[in-house]
């Protein structure tokens, strides 16, 4: 009989042993999931960054310098990698990514297309819809189309990831149906395009095609090499922004170009640019906004010019 108790008493202490041990584990391993998703957010940088553009922007914005993030080493972005809201083109591959989450220091995305190698990229070209297009090098312009006819159309990467990409399409002669006159160019966007080392503005207004207008600026001793996002103009030595303002002693918007002083300090440090951020070469990302020096209105995170109501108010870095 005691010999009974004594089993009885064992078997108790063992069966609370696996409740325990039941209860304890999920707790463990969400704990261990909990650090892994820390960790991977926890992507700020240490004070040794080499990055000479984040030490000034630190000391400029008086910040520190761990408020500033890394994204992943990833070898899919160039200094040819053109983005707009949820995407972006490179090396020949579209591309879907969830822009809020680089606040998190996290870069998701996917890729969605393959371009054939005979077509040469040239530029995005931004939107709202899930459809994705861009210009090629031959004045043609192509539209990767979503044929998910039931996604929802909301501003919202789950848009891009709902939709269905299989089907891209060759649009012929742009300048000629789109801006209305066949003419040659070096590179295009939205709001201005390069042709022998000049750039234009291109200016839409009620008529059914833009007219356009030569920006005269100090950038004719640089070569022209791109624009990102719609504004941001590269040379072969520094980085400018696409302005308008409203000349009151003629009534009417101008467009300037205005040398970004920081980005051109530290040029070779560049890599690529989305909407908000400055992506380097070592993948710290900074705000554009952060970047910026002397101006009166923030730099609004998407691709339309910064319009300002006075020439007073146009910044000047140079």
């Amino acid at each position: 009989m005691k010999n009974k108790n004594k089993l009885i008493i064992i078997l108790f202490l063992v069966v609370i042993f696996l409740i325990l041990l039941i209860v304890l584990l999920p707790n463990k391993n969400n704990s261990n999931n909990s650090n892994n998703k820390n960790d991977k957010n926890n992507s700020t940088i240490t004070n040794n960054s080499k990055s000479k553009l984040l030490k000034y922007v630190v000391k400029m914005k008086k910040k520190n310098i761990n408020d500033y993030k890394q994204i992943e080493n990833l070898n899919i972005l160039n200094d040819n990698t053109s983005f707009r809201n949820y995407a972006f083109i490179s090396d020949n591959k579209i591309y879907v990514f969830n822009p809020n989450k680089l606040d998190d220091g996290e870069f998701i995305y996917k890729k969605v297309y393959d371009i054939s190698s005979d077509i040469k990229v040239m530029n995005i070209v931004p939107g709202y819809g899930a459809d994705i297009s861009f210009y090629d090098y031959s004045d043609n312009l192509y539209t990767l189309n979503d044929d998910n006819l039931d996604n929802k159309v909301v501003d919202d990467y789950s848009m891009y990831e709902n939709a269905s990409y299989n089907n891209l399409t060759k649009h012929k002669n742009y300048s000629m149906e789109y801006l209305g006159s066949k003419f040659s160019y070096d590179f295009m966007s939205t709001y201005a395009y390069v042709y022998d080392n000049k750039l234009y503005i291109i200016m839409y207004g009620n008529e059914k095609y833009p007219t356009f207008k030569e920006i005269d600026s100090s950038y004719k001793s640089e070569k022209i090499i791109r624009i990102y996002n719609e504004r941001i103009v590269k040379t072969d030595k520094s980085f400018y922004e696409i302005m308008k303002y409203f000349d009151t002693n003629t009534n009417e918007t101008k467009n300037i170009l205005v040398k970004i002083k920081s980005l051109t300090k530290y040029y070779d440090e560049i890599l690529t640019f989305t909407y908000k951020y400055v992506i380097l070469k070592d993948y710290t990302i900074i705000p554009i906004n952060d970047v910026m020096e002397n101006r009166v209105r923030d730099y609004n995170n998407d691709y339309f010019l910064s319009g300002f109501n006075y020439m007073n108010e146009v910044r000047y870095e140079e």
